[in-house]
């Protein structure tokens, strides 16, 4: 529990900038806690003995998003290799944060329905992953059906881009972009477009992104603006039971991305600049994702439509592709064990995010004595 207590301090000074209702800032410190509950997963389970895969990293609900592509668990910063186990415990204790009731855990049908989902989406990867049924239907706002539209209205991430606004013509900020084209081979782009706008703007848990505004030269032409995302990665050590296969972290992130959401991403790139590791991709003008807490049908939905994604990237993903058996025979033996294990992370957050809480108030209480 001490982890949790010390990564309540950085905790709150998150939460400090930002203030957030209750149950949204319970999620922040789930979100934030990522590492430190995969660190201390080999205390509860013999990870020698479970097989390796490569994992989607971080599967939890805000990660889940709908874009003119379909839908899909997204954002791979910290995929990597390691047990399957891990992107089970990790969805499992996200779905029960984010539901409408607030006591015990999740109900036990929809654990089965994601058992369901991953087993039969593991022994049939050529079938494509369930697609969300709540965003399915999500018609595009009339500002979200074109990037310069999208511009225009000063939407998400034209907003952070100009909230944090540097110069487009410094050399550190136009490096990591040429770098990126010249690894996707598209340097030739910067003949029909100019760079108008660059945002250096901090992520939601830290990485600094550069945002990158392009629009064509001819303002008569037919193509659209374009905005890239490119950001320094994460480079997190290796441990004997999670580690990277490859030698740049940005190359990590789109295989990844090729296992569990291929072809959802657009423009998918990785350069280094100055000693740094950098991955880039086109930002869509239409992206949702589902911000509310989630009702009983919708967690079956939620359950079913990750768990086919994860059974699908993991088959895909193994280490040695020709023992898939090994998964599926961990699977049913060692299943409940996986989710009580989950649980027992989700009470252990619960517990220390009121334990921060009540320190934060009682500190708030000191300066006011």
């Amino acid at each position: 529990m001490e982890e949790y207590f010390r990564q309540g301090q950085v905790f709150q000074k998150r939460l400090g900038i930002r203030p957030l209702p209750k149950r949204e800032a319970r999620y922040l410190f789930f979100r934030m806690a990522g590492p430190l509950m995969q660190s201390r997963l080999h205390r509860f389970i013999d990870l020698t003995k479970v097989p390796v895969t490569f994992l989607h990293g971080n599967p939890h609900l805000d990660n889940y998003v709908r874009t003119a592509r379909g839908s899909a668990m997204m954002d791979f910063d910290r995929s990597r290799l390691g047990p399957y186990c891990w992107d089970i415990i990790r969805f499992l204790s996200s779905l029960s944060l984010r539901r409408q009731e607030n006591d015990d855990f999740l109900d036990r049908r929809v654990v089965e329905y994601f058992l369901d989902a991953y087993i039969v989406h593991f022994l049939n990867p050529e079938i494509p992953a369930k697609q969300l049924k709540m965003l399915k239907t999500t018609v595009p706002e009339k500002w979200q059906v074109s990037m310069k539209d999208y511009l225009e209205g000063n939407r998400r991430w034209a907003k952070k881009m100009r909230d944090f606004a540097v110069s487009p013509t410094s050399r550190e900020v136009t490096g990591p972009l040429l770098k990126f084209l010249e690894a996707r081979s598209e340097l030739d782009l910067l003949q029909e477009y100019r760079l108008s706008e660059v945002g250096h703007t901090p992520g939601s848990l830290g990485k600094k992104h550069y945002i990158y505004a392009l629009v064509p030269k001819n303002p008569d032409s037919h193509l659209d603006a374009i905005m890239l995302d490119i950001k320094e990665v994460y480079e997190e050590k290796d441990t004997a039971f999670f580690f990277s296969p490859c030698s740049h972290h940005g190359d990590r992130m789109i295989r990844a991305s090729k296992l569990f959401a291929d072809g959802m991403e657009e423009r998918l790139g990785f350069c280094t600049y100055k000693q740094r590791q950098y991955w880039g991709r086109q930002i869509p003008s239409f992206a949702v994702k589902v911000k509310k807490f989630l009702s009983k049908d919708e967690q079956f939905d939620f359950a079913y439509s990750v768990g086919s994604e994860l059974g699908k990237g993991h088959r895909k993903g193994l280490r040695d592709p020709r023992h898939p058996e090994l998964i599926e025979r961990d699977l049913l033996q060692n299943f409940d064990t996986y989710y009580k294990l989950s649980k027992l992370f989700t009470y252990e957050l619960d517990l220390a995010f009121e334990a921060t809480l009540r320190k934060f108030k009682l500190y708030e209480d000191f300066r006011s004595w």
